[in-house]
């Protein structure tokens, strides 16, 4: 908030805190004046479209374009954004040659616009406001789904360790990572399970992938590491052993019987480790090398720093869940290498996909490269890409896509019952721009047992429930396709849909300085309004 006054201060605009005032706000000339009691959200979103109007160009629709600026600034900063009173749609300016998906369409674009104008304003007085060693926030560009705001990375789990202490962490995990490859050749239940989901060729001695077994024995690696010369506090270190009683050892393998997929920093050492369990025992069927100096698993990428070895700015980002979908992935999508078409697959690995590792893929792409987004078709894989879309789709690049495979569970299911050339057809003809995937699963969640168009509530429901994916189908240009595809799971024509995006509007009043007001009856009214922004 006060960064934001301060960007008040700098457009000219005095704000004031005022008691007892009977509107929210009330502008006079260059004075703002907020009421005392307001949340701070409210608050933020006020001054924002304050700010936003002489931004704006004039016309009815102007109030519209700034309570939208507002509702996506206070989005992308993590603020619930507030309800707001917009003109009725039949008073917004328009062409008499010009659509309502037109109107909106270009209200869109200007409200887009100019709050990146605005966030990339309030980011720079944010940055000089901060504290020293304190980065700031990441900006949001997606505005649908409030957020919180993502802490700065820590470099340590620790106590800070200088570089040849790191040197040795690395140097331990790619003793433990020879040392669980010789293992690999012997296990049959690691190659019964490659080969049920259909990677068995990533089982070579010559595979960049580096799979392992880990023995089920309490410290088999731990004796090996130490005829290495391993000391015990680098192995502690490094989340490859751990301190308890187990078997009446004081420390003892982190990782037994199971199938090890390492983990590369981006400069393509050994951070860390996922291991699938082969017993069928244990409770975790992936388990992860604790969080260390030099493992962040919120920071790091299965299958990245492997798969950019190869010489070429990657064509596309296939973003999937887990290890075994991302060799699976990378399998089935290397046919298409040959045609120039350069696929890199990764995973997330135990966590949501973060902004750190957004910005992974984002450094070491170009202009053209795409993010396509592809999780479990179960409820854990819903959730995840629920999760991601966010930031998915503040992709600075290329498309933004999904896929998935229809009929399997995952992508390694599919690969091992079509094989690579079937699997590769299957999640090719299955993409789609992620927001007509993301508004499609919004409208299930939100009519579980169906929509029926001829309830007035259901309809203005639905059209609430597709207006936010507007915004980003509008910036990637997939305004006609979302329209298209949200008419026909709704069973309306299109322009009804883009027309009940703005008709739901229509119950807001118009009259007066914007101010305070109730919410209609039913449980599908506009929520109470603190204010217009």
């Amino acid at each position: 908030m006060a960064a934001l006054a301060g960007l008040a201060g700098e457009a000219g605009l005095t704000v004031r805190l005022r008691q007892g005032l009977n509107t929210a706000v009330r502008a006079d000339g260059d004075r703002l004046d907020l009421a005392a009691d307001l949340p701070l959200s409210a608050a933020a979103g006020l001054l924002v479209g304050q700010m936003a109007l002489p931004m704006l160009p004039t016309g009815p629709a102007r109030s519209v374009q700034a309570s939208g600026v507002a509702r996506v600034v206070a989005r992308r900063f993590g603020l619930q954004p507030v309800d707001a009173p917009v003109p009725q749609p039949r008073h917004w300016a328009a062409p008499p040659d010009r659509t309502a998906s037109d109107l909106l369409v270009d209200t869109t674009a200007v409200v887009i616009r100019t709050a990146d104008a605005v966030t990339a304003r309030l980011e720079r007085a944010l940055a000089r406001s901060a504290a020293p060693g304190v980065i700031p926030a990441q900006r949001r560009s997606a505005a649908h789904t409030p957020t919180r705001r993502q802490p700065a990375p820590t470099t340590d789990s620790g106590p800070a360790l200088d570089q040849g202490n790191r040197a040795a962490l690395y140097a331990v995990n790619a003793a433990a990572a020879a040392f669980y490859a010789t293992k690999l050749p012997t296990s049959r239940t690691a190659a019964a399970y490659l080969r049920s989901r259909g990677i068995s060729a990533a089982a070579d001695p010559d595979s960049s992938w580096q799979l392992g077994v880990a023995p089920a024995g309490g410290d088999v690696l731990l004796q090996h590491l130490r005829s290495l010369g391993f000391v015990d506090q680098v192995m502690l270190a490094a989340g490859l052993v751990t301190a308890g009683h187990m078997h009446g050892r004081g420390i003892y393998d982190v990782f037994r019987d199971r199938l090890v997929f390492p983990i590369h920093a981006p400069d393509g050492q050994i951070a860390g480790f996922t291991g699938r369990d082969l017993s069928e025992r244990s409770r975790a069927k992936f388990y992860n090398t604790p969080e260390t100096t030099i493992f962040h698993k919120g920071e790091l990428l299965y299958g990245l720093a492997p798969q950019l070895r190869e010489k070429g700015t990657p064509t596309r980002f296939l973003v999937v869940e887990g290890p075994t979908d991302t060799i699976a992935a990378h399998l089935a999508y290397s046919a298409s290498a040959a045609a120039g078409v350069r696929t890199v697959v990764v995973a997330p690995g135990g966590t949501a996909f973060t902004s750190a590792q957004f910005a992974l893929l984002a450094a070491a792409a170009d202009r053209d490269t795409s993010l396509v987004m592809s999780f479990d078709v179960d409820q854990a894989g819903v959730k995840a890409l629920e999760r991601a879309y966010p930031l998915a789709m503040s992709w600075p690049h290329g498309r933004v896509l999904g896929t998935g495979p229809k009929g399997f569970k995952d992508i390694a299911e599919l690969l091992a019952a079509r094989g690579p050339d079937s699997t590769l057809l299957d999640l090719l003809a299955a993409e789609r721009p992620l927001a007509l995937l993301a508004v499609e699963r919004a409208l299930a969640k939100a009519f579980p047992d169906g929509f029926h168009a001829d309830w007035p509530e259901a309809r203005v429901r639905a059209y609430r429930t597709v207006a936010p994916y507007l915004l980003d189908a509008v910036r990637h240009g997939d305004v006609d396709l979302l329209l298209q595809s949200v008419a026909s799971q709704l069973r309306v024509a299109p322009h009804e849909v883009s027309q009940g995006v703005i008709q739901h509007f229509e119950d807001v009043p118009t009259s007066g300085a914007p101010g305070r007001r109730t919410a209609g009856p039913g449980p599908t009214s506009a929520p109470r309004s603190t204010g217009a922004a």
